[in-house]
């Protein structure tokens, strides 16, 4: 451990001896995310020291209209720590900064086809992130996360973080070194494949073929579908491991854990 390294330890164990979350506050998270419901004792342990860490070291900036009080900041450090129990905190040690806005917003996106054409749209918004700068959140989606529906914008924005490590956002992170590069690749672009087929399928929703049960938005793009997939990893890992098998055991070995297991 370099001196940097062992500095960081030293801050990251007063913070944890001098500055818990608190006990009621930590019993309100579990209590209020079904997520967090299955945890073992040690993993519910794990997470509220890595939450504890996330709230020192990271800033909150509430932007007009969005009140941030003690809860809200622990649902966003819990939810945003969840993917990390089986991983370490400095996974997150690129930024700095959370934006929350009160809800969705819009942004003005503009895009240069092959022929130069350009095209200029607005899209609407409940989160985002920027390489090595801040992550934004609407207060109104971090609300809706974490009830085991599939929907976790806390979780997906993370996972944008995770897969920008490497410093290109495309759907891989970069992986442990027991995985196997050619396996993860295999089991993501057959699924990615598979869902925008399924997508393609027009209107599925008045067709008596079944449409997709993962989120169709994860069909936009490969780091699009690995974030949706880390959603439903944590929230409905029932349905996903159903859905597409291989990319639910590529998620369990990343994340070095499986939600459906509780020893």
């Amino acid at each position: 451990m370099g001196p940097l390294a062992f500095l960081r330890a030293v801050r990251r164990r007063r913070i944890l001896e001098r500055s818990p979350i608190p006990e009621d506050l930590w019993a309100w998270a579990l209590k209020e995310h079904r997520i967090f419901r299955n945890l073992n004792p040690e993993d519910s342990a794990r997470l509220r020291e890595l939450s504890t860490i996330f709230l020192a070291e990271k800033e909150f900036r509430p932007l007009p209209g969005a009140v941030l009080d003690d809860r809200t900041r622990v649902s966003i450090a819990a939810q945003s720590c969840l993917p990390l129990v089986g991983l370490d905190i400095d996974w997150y040690s690129d930024w700095t900064t959370i934006l929350v806005t009160p809800r969705e917003y819009e942004v003005t996106r503009r895009d240069v086809d092959e022929a130069g054409v350009v095209t200029e749209y607005d899209d609407e918004l409940a989160g985002e992130v920027l390489h090595l700068g801040p992550v934004a959140l609407s207060l109104e989606d971090v609300e809706a996360s974490g009830w085991g529906d599939g929907y976790n914008v806390v979780i997906h924005e993370m996972a944008h973080k995770l897969d920008g490590r490497d410093g290109s956002f495309d759907g891989r992170p970069p992986l442990h070194p027991e995985m196997d590069g050619e396996a993860w690749r295999r089991a993501f672009s057959a699924a990615y494949e598979d869902l925008r087929a399924k997508v393609a399928r027009a209107p599925f929703r008045r067709s008596r073929r079944r449409g997709p049960r993962i989120d169709p938005y994860a069909a936009e793009s490969p780091d699009e579908f690995f974030a949706v997939a880390c959603e439903y990893f944590f929230e409905k890992p029932l349905l996903l491991r159903s859905e597409y098998p291989e990319v639910y055991v590529q998620l369990a070995l990343f994340f070095r854990r499986d939600p459906l297991y509780r020893d």
